[in-house]
């Protein structure tokens, strides 16, 4: 990705709450990681879609491509946590409506969360949380691409902008891209009108001082860890882990207590 992409997408993000980019996996990749989805998806009400970096290591490379991750840290910093990965597989059939802002569980716009101080306003100042939504499909007019409300990442309000229906637009976007939007941004899946699935990873991030999905330093394997390498310990936030002994005992780089505590360790 040149300077002159990248300054366009940021431009897109700021202006419409959300930014396509191309070409971040492989076709290679994206055949990877379809077949992984396909070998997970009978046993997905066992969890198998969830954490897929856990699963197989097809979906190790998406919070590694270098022009992800500094457009990533570009809005939400260089400790950006990554909340969670998620498979996605649209049947035919299926999709349609549905539109909404993420965030409403453990994000920002939870809103059991908004104080009386808040006037009934959310957060719209800074992007909190961004959602990366990877092509492991082309989506396209046919196939339940994802729609987008431009601009609703700046509705001051957590309820749905009036005309969004209306204003919704699918992000078209070629296999292998990733469609990253503010966690603001009214959104929701378009109906599978084709006769084939369309496979998608979503993969959101969130701000370090946040709350995010999972606790992911205590749920990632220790094998996919090492091969993270130095880049891991921040993308999985394990300075991010709250202490459970006394400061003076705890390594907050590692989220582990410190050496002459090791015996105090619980997991």
């Amino acid at each position: 990705m040149t300077e002159e992409e990248f300054t366009r997408h940021v431009e897109c993000m700021r202006q419409d709450g959300f930014a396509i980019l191309p070409n971040i996996l492989t076709e290679g990749e994206c055949d990877a990681a379809r077949d992984a989805l396909d070998r997970l998806e009978p046993n997905r009400a066992q969890g198998s879609f969830e954490c897929l970096f856990n699963k197989d290591r097809a979906f190790e490379r998406i919070y590694q491509v270098p022009d992800l991750l500094k457009f990533i840290r570009y809005f939400l910093g260089a400790d950006a946590l990554l909340s969670s990965m998620h498979g996605s597989i649209l049947a035919p059939g299926a999709g349609g409506g549905a539109l909404h802002a993420d965030g409403a569980i453990t994000g920002h716009n939870r809103d059991t969360s908004l104080a009386p101080a808040d006037a009934g306003l959310r957060i719209t100042s800074h992007v909190v949380a961004l959602n990366c939504i990877v092509c492991i499909s082309e989506f396209t007019d046919q196939n339940g691409a994802t729609e987008l409300v431009p601009g609703s990442h700046l509705h001051p309000t957590l309820d749905r902008p009036a005309d969004a229906e209306v204003r919704a637009k699918p992000a078209f976007a070629g296999r292998g891209s990733v469609v990253v939007f503010n966690a603001n941004t009214w959104h929701g899946p378009s109906k599978n009108r084709s006769d084939l699935p369309r496979y998608a990873v979503l993969n959101p991030w969130r701000r370090y001082w946040t709350r995010c999905e999972y606790e992911l330093a205590r749920v990632v394997a220790p094998e996919v860890l090492a091969r993270a390498g130095e880049e891991g310990q921040v993308i999985f936030g394990m300075g991010a882990l709250p202490p459970y002994l006394e400061i003076w005992q705890w390594d907050r780089n590692s989220g582990r207590p410190k050496e002459e505590a090791t015996h105090l360790q619980r997991d």
